[in-house]
Formats: C-alpha cells, structure tokens, sequence
C-alpha cells in the first residue's frame, strides 16, 4: 500500500499557497482591541477614543469604507459604530458589516440618534446588534460593555481551537454545534480553503474528512506536512468508512488519530478531551 501522491496543477496551487506561510507576519491580537469605525474626526469621535483609552483599551480606527474597512476587519473582534445624519450616505459599509457579523461572528455597538440608529437597524437586524446607545452617551456604560466583551474574548481565546474540513455544510455545522461550547471551532469545506486559513491561523487540531471529493485528506496532510511552520499540527482524520482496508489506508498516513463520522456527540467530546489532556501530559 503506497502513499506515493502525484501532484495536480490544483495541488500545486495549495502548495504555493503553503509557500506563503512563512512569509507572513505575526499576526495582531485581536481579542484586546476594538475597531472605532466612523466618518470622520469630531468632538463625540475623540471623547470616545479617549474614553476608550482612559480605560486602558487597545483599539483600531477604520473610516466609513468598505475598502478600509476590509482592510482592518482582522484586527479586532468588537466593532464600534459611531453613526452621524450621513449614515444613509453609507449603504454599502453598513451591508458589508452586516456580513461581518454573520459570517465572521464579530460583535458591534452601535451609538448615534435616534434617528441614525433607526437607519442602520433597517439594515443590520437588531438581533446582530450586541448593543445600542443613543445620545446623550452614557460612557460609562459603554466602556463597561466593552470591557466585559474584552475579558468573555480573553476566556474564548483560552479555549483550544479546531478546523474541521469536510466538503458536506450540513456536517460541518453539526460538528461546530457539537463542539462551540467547549472549544473554538472554525470551518473549511476544501482543502484549498483549510490551507488557506492554516496561512493566517493556528489550529490545536484539524478534523480533516479523508475522502473529499476534489481533493482527498490524506494530500492535504501531505501539503501540511510539508511546511515546516505547521508540520507539526495534529491532524485527525474523520472517515464514513469503517472496514479493516479503508482502517489501514487511514492509519498509514500516521494521524494524530482517525474518527469515524458515525461517532455520536457524547463520544467526539471524550475523545478530543482525551486527546487534549494526553497532549498537555506530552510537554
């Protein structure tokens, strides 16, 4: 039984991508920062800025941009909106957030009139909307929210993180429902997506699906193995095929471990648990 792989103009695209690993910067906490986003300077602008570092709070500046926007988005998890009467101006930023909070799970506070407030919840639901202050602004309540979201990210972030890779959605949110309490979860359904998010961020582990259709596990562990910054992640394989031949090709590729995807939710826990102790024990 070999494990010779023969690489395909799509693999080699995956490995430039791994290439690019070892170039890229360290990346910015992002769990003790804020991104203020508002047009432009004013005297509300800079009373929140120094409200925010009053109270020893890191934080980024973005204006009403979907340029800028995109390009600061990774440097906090807490998004700070301050509206003014342009805010309909803006559309196209408020449609943009609204995707960042579906789709990138970050949270927003929302402070303006009335007015402006009702504006942007005809575009940003409320229920993605973690709180809304109209003036006159009660500072400090808002800076206590923002320091209670910092310290709930600061305990999030302890917590071990895990890719799960599979090409079946229905699967793959299962997985995440199953583990979100216990662990931060992020998803991938390719190995081109997997490799992507391995090039800007660290997994504790990766359930990986040994039998993706466009390109397998056990070449997307190979392509892992390859680089040297993250050669040594623990990789899991999850597998639908249970007999003792398709066992053996899994086992060959010498895993952290194999998890068939009949497992119940009980079972995956007490084994990624194990695992996780068993690991602690191993430093």
């Amino acid at each position: 039984m070999g494990t010779d792989i023969e690489f395909t103009a799509e693999d080699r695209e995956l490995m430039a991508l791994l290439n690019q690993i070892d170039k890229k910067e360290e990346k910015v906490e992002v769990y003790n920062k804020v991104l203020l986003i508002r047009k432009e300077e004013t005297f509300l602008v800079n009373t929140i800025k120094t409200n925010l570092e009053k109270n020893g709070f890191l934080f980024a500046e973005s204006a009403l941009s979907v340029r800028e926007l995109n390009e600061k988005k990774d440097l906090a998890e807490l998004l700070v909106l301050y509206v003014d009467d342009t805010i309909d101006e803006a559309r196209d930023v408020l449609v943009y957030i609204k995707d960042l909070l579906l789709e990138e799970e970050k949270e927003l506070l929302l402070l303006g009139d009335h007015i402006e407030v009702t504006s942007v919840e005809k575009v940003i639901p409320k229920e993605l909307i973690a709180g809304v202050y109209e003036r006159p602004f009660d500072m400090r309540a808002i800076m206590e929210r923002v320091g209670d979201f910092l310290i709930q990210q600061r305990v999030h972030q302890r917590k071990k993180m895990i890719l799960i890779v599979d090409d079946d959605p229905m699967y793959l949110k299962l997985i995440k429902d199953w583990l979100q309490d216990d662990y931060r979860v992020s998803m991938a359904n390719s190995g081109m997506q997997a490799i992507t998010w391995l090039a800007n961020n660290k997994a504790d582990l990766v359930l990986l699906d040994y039998e993706m259709p466009t390109i397998k596990g056990s070449k997307v562990l190979e392509m892992l193995r390859s680089d040297a910054s993250i050669a040594d992640t623990p990789v899991m394989f999850l597998t639908g095929k249970s007999d003792k031949q398709s066992i053996l090709e899994v086992l060959a590729m010498k895993p952290a471990g194999y998890l068939l995807k009949s497992i119940d939710r009980k079972s995956l826990l007490e084994t990624l648990n194990k695992f996780f102790v068993e690991q602690r024990y191993k430093k």
